[in-house]
């Protein structure tokens, strides 16, 4: 038996064992053989004929292992039963709050395990939460925030991201569309601004060149190359990010890739793309396919 951190062998140390006001986030046995354990926030009373643990979770049990086969003595068990789903939740610079990008259905315990590749995150802080959808409702957040970094340009979709590494160039424009009206006897002219027209658009070159654990495949670069001019004329759109922490929904706009060649296997591309959405409006990801969960509009 445990109360608070101290070991009591018998219900008479009950009433003289210190309790500990620390939470306790660790538990290691050894040197024995354990048959079950199990902790538990509410008191209960054993006689001495029943030492007979509950069989059943509640919501005051943390911990019941029966080491059946397996080393799970969480109350898995009893949340499989509730739990209809987990959300993964997202959290960068730009968003005015927590956004799901995934959720996947419960059935069994090792559905709780969930791996998940996010290509759209930003260089800085991001900030992901690990969230249980109970009766339709969410429940607690589990919250773990990560540093990203990297030093290139990427452009990416769902499932896919290619490095822009080598001579890479992104000549970027804001458009906003205005009226210049003269009006007699007026000495300067009135600007007046139409609409909400607002985006970034210009012309990307970069040198794709496939870069593995032994180096730059100069030697299979154009095939490597030809892989991207199918990505990029696909008509699905993009997740551009650069090294600065801009993040961009954009779409290939340039009726033609080019290309310029000082050698065969240095091939520099060319190709110009428009921002056609927002990367921080979950509705805005969900409707061009980037996340599967369409909760936070």
């Amino acid at each position: 038996m445990f109360l608070g951190s101290c070991f009591a062998s018998s219900k008479e140390s009950l009433a003289s064992s210190p309790a500990s006001s620390s939470d306790i986030s660790d538990l290691t046995i050894a040197s024995a053989v354990y048959d079950e354990i199990f902790a538990t926030e509410k008191v209960i009373e054993l006689s001495e004929e029943d030492h007979a643990f509950p069989s059943v979770w509640g919501f005051d049990t943390r911990l019941h292992a029966l080491f059946q086969g397996t080393l799970y003595g969480g109350n898995v068990s009893f949340t499989e039963s509730i739990v209809e789903s987990i959300r993964i939740k997202k959290k960068v610079k730009g968003d005015k709050k927590f956004k799901t990008i995934f959720e996947k259905p419960i059935r069994s315990n090792e559905d709780f395990k969930i791996e998940l590749m996010d290509y759209y995150e930003p260089v800085g802080t991001v900030e992901y939460a690990y969230v249980p959808v109970i009766s339709g409702g969410e429940n607690n957040y589990i919250t773990n925030r990560v540093e990203s970094w990297f030093d290139s340009y990427f452009i990416c979709e769902k499932d896919i991201s290619y490095p822009m590494v080598l001579d890479t160039r992104f000549d970027k424009k804001l458009t906003q569309r205005t009226n210049l009206i003269e009006l007699l006897g007026r000495e300067k002219p009135v600007v007046l601004k139409g609409g909400k027209i607002r985006y970034f658009s210009g012309d990307i070159s970069c040198t794709f060149i496939e870069l593995k654990e032994d180096g730059w495949q100069t030697h299979s670069s154009w095939e490597y190359r030809n892989g991207i001019y199918d990505f990029l004329t696909n008509g699905q759109p993009k997740i551009l990010k650069d090294f600065l922490g801009n993040v961009y929904m954009v779409a290939v706009t340039s009726s033609d890739i080019t290309e310029e060649s000082d050698h065969y296997e240095h091939v520099t591309t060319k190709f110009s793309v428009a921002e056609c959405g927002s990367a921080y409006e979950a509705g805005d990801l969900y409707d061009n396919g980037f996340i599967d969960a369409d909760f936070d509009r």
